[in-house]
């Protein structure tokens, strides 16, 4: 087989920052770009972040490679520079990198991100605009399970601040990494932490054990200096999950923060139906953490 090897093209906006969060957020022109592009602009300034507007011309076999000459190769990533730099050149309190690569688009904005250590990947599931019935996309679904950093999904729902975070936990199981890892996030982000959980109906001991721990979380957030509420609701619905969206959707939630599995479990290339469920349906964004991305 014969293999081609490109060096990305980055051109710096504005200079970066040792301090700044890195912000990686594909974008492919399309309608969904601007909604993309103004979540990660209110992300950026509420988490001193710098974005990474990545586009990714994705070629996705070794026939594409060898036919597509570096000349060819040269003016798209000229023509695609152009098309970032017009999405940014209004925003110039925003700080901004912009990138051109080739390659498959997952594998492309995961090595890259893996390459700038960055903090957060945001991007835009485009399947519910095609039918609102989709699952998740395949890129969408490589991103989640295999980033080391938590990624953030959003949909059609514009959030102008992220004030309002809605953390669904399982306070049965194992909790510690994705308490930690909320509690780091909201450290800059300051917003009302409201975390939930599900009582059972039959499951008296598993109950018991929610509603101990749903104590110990309460005290250990008082130690903090941060806005929370728990709450456990009883279980309405067919599933757990339709009862969490329901919360979601009634405390008008800003973000959702989730662990794509149980902590428990030693890998982290799937995500649990509940957690699909709630990135599948949620009109909030979705903020998912693997045990490797967590704190």
């Amino acid at each position: 087989m014969l293999k081609h090897s490109f060096k990305p093209c980055y051109k710096s906006i504005t200079e970066m920052t040792e301090t700044s969060k890195k912000i990686i957020v594909p974008v492919d022109f399309s309608k969904c770009t601007e909604n993309t592009l103004n979540e990660a602009i209110m992300l950026s300034k509420q988490i001193n972040g710098i974005i990474h507007l990545v586009n990714v011309i994705e070629f996705t076999d070794w026939w594409n490679n060898l036919i597509v000459n570096k000349e060819a190769r040269d003016k798209l990533q000229e023509l695609a520079l152009q098309n970032l730099s017009k999405l940014v050149v209004n925003h110039t309190d925003t700080k901004f990198e912009t990138v051109v690569l080739f390659g498959l688009r997952h594998e492309q904005l995961l090595k890259y991100a893996d390459d700038t250590n960055a903090d957060f990947i945001l991007l835009y599931d485009k399947h519910k605009d095609e039918d609102e019935h989709k699952i998740i996309g395949s890129t969408v679904t490589h991103i989640i399970t295999e980033s080391k950093c938590p990624v953030i999904t959003i949909k059609n729902k514009i959030v102008d601040e992220i004030k309002n975070i809605i953390v669904p936990v399982d306070l049965s199981d194992h909790t510690e990494l994705q308490l930690n890892s909320v509690i780091e996030f909201n450290k800059t982000i300051n917003a009302h932490l409201h975390f939930v959980s599900v009582l059972f109906k039959g499951f008296g001991t598993r109950n018991l054990r929610i509603m101990a721990k749903a104590q110990q979380l309460k005290s250990k957030l008082k130690e903090l200096d941060m806005p929370f509420t728990v709450s456990l609701i009883k279980k309405k619905k067919t599933y757990a999950y339709q009862d969490i969206l329901s919360f979601i959707e009634e405390e008008n939630a800003d973000l959702v923060i989730i662990m794509t599995h149980k902590e428990n479990y030693n890998f982290d290339n799937y995500i649990g139906a509940f957690a699909h469920q709630i990135i599948n349906y949620s009109k909030a964004p979705v903020m998912t953490i693997t045990s490797h991305a967590a704190h």
